[in-house]
């Protein structure tokens, strides 16, 4: 008895030895017939579509170009094989906390100098129409890379501009500023990923170069109708919203008024509130263009066109004025941290439109008015506090322009207090109201 009990302990423990492995043998022999099974059954989908002619690869589905000399891709890779390696202070200079301002800083000279041969290539592939890089979606293609390097050309475009500006070259920057935008909508034709990505990124490159024109009162009205192109294209791919919301940010600066409201009244004004009617269109960012578009049209009222009257306007008008903040109220309830910073810049532009009909008052009786009460219309009977602290609003004006502005507050946020409040500088010279010097008023 003994010697049975003392032997079944051992005889369990082979079993289970041998159980463990048997089974697992088992489970790795039906995982590869399955796996075999449908790596079978995928090769034999692809061989079915291949017979029938559809694409297979994400770079099949581009178009094919019947004139080779239509793409622009070749020239873009040869651009970025001639791209040298950027120097310490270069890349210091543009990637510093504060934003770079135009200048002839010797970093940006020197970069564009050793690159030259590849700003050379990129305005000769601007020039086309399409851009076919053929990149597939196997992740160890080589050119995914080369498709990310894309965004180094347009780094490359807003140095110049930087340089332009700073040596006084306005025409060159506002071509690079141009090319910028063309280069991303080239890129933007991929249908990889990665190319969709790498186009909005350099579309906000593009949108940096277009700032410091606006700030460096660089742009004229007629180089605004020369943009609307590049924009109206942009607006018109539902990957570019992120570029809506930098435009309207950009576009209703203070310091750009005045020349919006020139470009507004020049031929061709028209092709800008077709642009806008786009945006429109979009539901997604209608939230984020309404106010732009609503200062549109009043920038078109007080120019030489007959405003709110304007057939091109009429029929969209109303829509604007009933926009509310529909798809900003659930992320206010659902994320509490995010009402500061979207109360923010939803006071901005209700400065903005206060600013709007102070320009109106300036230009139809040559002074500013004494409060902002001057000002008010059917659509703003009153002046109401802001939204951010509930104080009255402040309105001061100066020699050659105006403030207006929420009561001083501390914040850490420089970005934040910068939406608190909104100026407006009209030129020195060329005012359309060719008034003499005001006087300032309190």
């Amino acid at each position: 008895m003994e010697d049975k009990s003392a032997k079944r302990p051992s005889l369990l423990k082979r079993v289970a030895l041998w159980t463990v492995p048997t089974l697992l043998v088992v489970a790795a022999a039906v995982y590869g017939y399955q796996l075999y099974q449908s790596h079978a059954a995928w090769e034999a989908e692809i061989h079915r579509i291949e017979g029938s002619g559809e694409p297979v690869h994400s770079a099949d589905l581009a178009v094919k170009l019947d004139n080779p000399q239509d793409d622009a891709g070749p020239l873009l890779l040869e651009a970025i094989a001639a791209l040298q390696e950027p120097e310490q202070a270069y890349l210091q200079l543009m990637t510093a906390e504060t934003p770079t301002r135009a200048g002839a800083h010797r970093p940006l000279r020197d970069e564009l100098q050793a690159n030259q041969k590849s700003r050379e290539l990129i305005a000769q592939a601007v020039a086309r129409p399409h851009c076919r890089l053929l990149v597939d979606a196997s992740a160890s293609n080589p050119r995914r890379s080369e498709m990310l390097k894309c965004r180094a050309l347009s780094g490359l475009l807003h140095a110049q501009v930087l340089w332009s500006l700073g040596t006084g070259e306005a025409q060159t920057a506002f071509s690079s500023t141009i090319q910028g935008f063309q280069l991303a909508r080239l890129v933007g034709e991929e249908s990889l990923t990665e190319s969709r990505f790498t186009a909005i990124a350099m579309q906000n490159t593009s949108l940096n170069s277009l700032a410091e024109l606006l700030s460096g009162e660089k742009i004229t009205p007629a180089d605004f109708i020369a943009l609307d192109g590049e924009l109206s294209r942009a607006a018109s791919d539902c990957r570019c919203q992120p570029m809506l919301i930098a435009i309207r940010t950009h576009l209703i600066d203070g310091a750009a008024l005045p020349r919006i409201r020139e470009a507004i009244s020049m031929p061709g004004a028209p092709a800008w509130i077709a642009w806008c009617k786009r945006v429109l269109s979009e539901p997604q960012v209608i939230e984020n263009a309404v106010y732009w578009i609503q200062m549109l049209s009043e920038l078109a009222a007080i120019s030489d066109q007959p405003g709110l009257d304007n057939p091109e306007i009429s029929d969209w008008q109303q829509r604007v004025a009933q926009s509310s903040f529909s798809f900003v109220k659930p992320y206010l309830a659902a994320t509490p941290q995010l009402r500061g910073p979207i109360l923010a810049m939803r006071q901005r532009l209700m400065l903005a439109r206060w600013a709007l009909r102070v320009d109106r008052f300036y230009r139809q009786n040559g002074r500013f008015p004494d409060e902002l009460s001057e000002v008010c219309d059917a659509e703003c009977p009153i002046v109401a506090p802001d939204l951010l602290f509930s104080q009255p609003l402040v309105f001061e004006t100066y020699e050659r322009g105006f403030v207006i502005r929420i009561e001083t507050v501390e914040h850490p946020d420089q970005e934040f207090l910068k939406n608190c409040r909104f100026e407006v500088t009209y030129p020195g010279t060329g005012d359309l109201q060719d008034a003499p010097d005001l006087s300032t008023q309190e």
